[in-house]
């Protein structure tokens, strides 16, 4: 039950163009449902707005212990942390990476336009260093498409969340056949 070279990195190079144009939409639903989920989780923060004006008029009660108001300010904002507060603080830490932002538009179509290339690159050219290098970056797209799977599900974007996975699958898959590629014995 050996498959055929050629057809093995015809199936590695769908999966990498297939995983980009995933990426792609998974991308621009994401911008699209981005302010539905801050509109979604306000009400939270509402039911805790009491407290902290219970807080607020104690602290106006003492004049001098503005610390004490500072206190619950934290703990209206750790409720709100299921809300838009936090929505907005973990994309700003989460997406960032070494104090980028991967959601930019010019990197997203990078990323495509590399994945794209390396689909062409192992479709055209059966070479293992040729492969190896699809295999690179298919793992490091993976990696980034597990974070964002992670990021998703602390977002509670399920859709979202979905198609990140199967683009992660997707790299996952055209990576192992990019190894069973390499690792086959040399044709004639």
């Amino acid at each position: 039950m050996t498959l055929d070279p050629g057809r093995m990195r015809a199936a590695m190079a769908t999966l990498l163009v297939a995983s980009a144009l995933l990426f792609g939409i998974g991308v621009l639903v994401e911008r699209a449902t981005g302010p539905a989920t801050a509109v979604e989780t306000p009400s939270p923060p509402g039911e805790s707005i009491a407290p902290h004006v219970e807080a607020s008029a104690e602290s106006g009660e003492a004049g001098g212990e503005a610390g004490e108001s500072h206190a619950p300010q934290p703990s209206a904002a750790a409720t709100g942390e299921t809300g838009e507060s936090v929505g907005h603080s973990e994309n700003g830490s989460s997406e960032a990476i070494l104090g980028i932002d991967p959601e930019a538009p010019p990197l997203v179509a990078l990323a495509i336009i590399l994945s794209l290339v390396a689909a062409f690159v192992v479709y055209r050219d059966g070479r293992r260093a040729v492969i190896g290098g699809a295999v690179v970056v298919a793992v490091g797209f993976a990696a980034l498409d597990l974070l964002e799977v992670r990021h998703q599900i602390q977002e509670g974007t399920a859709l979202v969340t979905v198609i990140a996975a199967v683009v992660a699958t997707g790299h996952l898959l055209a990576a192992w056949l990019g190894v069973a590629i390499v690792r086959r014995p040399a044709a004639v």
